[in-house]
């Protein structure tokens, strides 16, 4: 884990380089923002499935890869972006490019710290703050917010969301699960304050009764990059919680295989008023109620 001090040093440090290098517009494009540094970047097939870049040095010369497993332009710039991490953080050259060439698992899965502060780098620099503002503004919030996040920075839909809970005021939360299998989750601050919560972990398991289970195992769903939004109740997800309704978007992830699940609610309020208010659920999401939380 990152500290916080450390990560706030990291994205200054994507901020710093946006600026440097006339980059701070949308979208970004880090591929571009390397040919101005001189680094070649080219696709490439990797021999394992986990590795989703590479970051190379011959002699004076850079060169960053990234896979062609996973066929998505959004997977593609977030991975150049976390190579050009390695390539910028203070420590990273050294640490990491000790053979000449350093293989990458980006796309937050990671627990080594060279991998975690590379994301988080390249987490900034697609989707800096100051950028994403009139975005989240201009639209509802949930999953609608989040896809407007991944077209106008063209990063993915998966770091898309992470950055949505790190910088919003909604009660929402991510998970990314495979084949019913929590690989991580994310939550804003308002969420993280939720009585009660009690974190799902890597490899824990989806919940039973919850939609995203239903489509946790549909691969081709979720290599059709399957959309559902559906409702239900917090205690479903978070046993320990007072019950409340949340809205449950889920999102297949194309070829990546991973589903998308996002979890929206209201935030917390006194006994007395959860007791007042008992209108219809459906009703209130279908009138965006919920989406328009802020």
């Amino acid at each position: 884990m990152i500290s916080r001090l450390r990560l706030q040093q990291i994205q200054t440090l994507a901020r710093e380089k946006l600026v440097e290098h006339h980059r701070m517009h949308l979208p970004v494009r880090p591929i571009d923002l390397a040919g101005q540094l001189d680094i070649l970047v080219e696709p490439f097939s990797p021999v394992r499935s986990d590795v989703s870049g590479f970051l190379m040095r011959l002699g004076n010369s850079f060169g960053i890869g990234y896979s062609t497993a996973i066929r998505n332009v959004g997977f593609q710039n977030f991975t150049v972006a976390h190579e050009l991490g390695h390539f910028f953080i203070d420590d990273h050259p050294l640490a990491v490019l000790s053979t000449g060439k350093h293989l990458s698992r980006s796309g937050y899965i990671s627990k080594d710290r060279y991998e975690q502060e590379a994301d988080a780098f390249a987490t900034e620099l697609l989707m800096p703050w100051k950028l994403i503002e009139p975005i989240i503004g201009a639209n509802r919030g949930g999953f609608g917010t989040i896809k407007a996040i991944a077209d106008g920075c063209e990063s993915s839909l998966l770091a898309s969301a992470i950055r949505y809970t790190q910088v919003t005021k909604e009660c929402v939360a991510v998970v990314v699960s495979h084949l019913g299998t929590v690989e991580f989750m994310a939550a804003s601050d308002s969420f993280k304050q939720i009585p009660g919560l009690d974190w799902l972990r890597r490899r824990d398991s989806l919940p039973t009764d919850v939609p995203s289970n239903r489509f946790s195992t549909d691969l081709g769903w979720i290599r059709e990059r399957g959309l559902a939004e559906e409702g239900g109740r917090l205690s479903a997800w978070f046993p320990d919680t007072r019950d409340r309704e949340i809205e449950e978007d889920v999102v297949g992830l194309g070829s990546y295989e991973r589903l998308l699940t996002v979890l929206m609610t209201e935030e917390a309020e006194t006994e007395d008023a959860d007791e007042e208010e008992q209108d219809d659920y459906i009703d209130r999401w279908k009138q965006g109620i919920f989406r328009g939380k802020r």
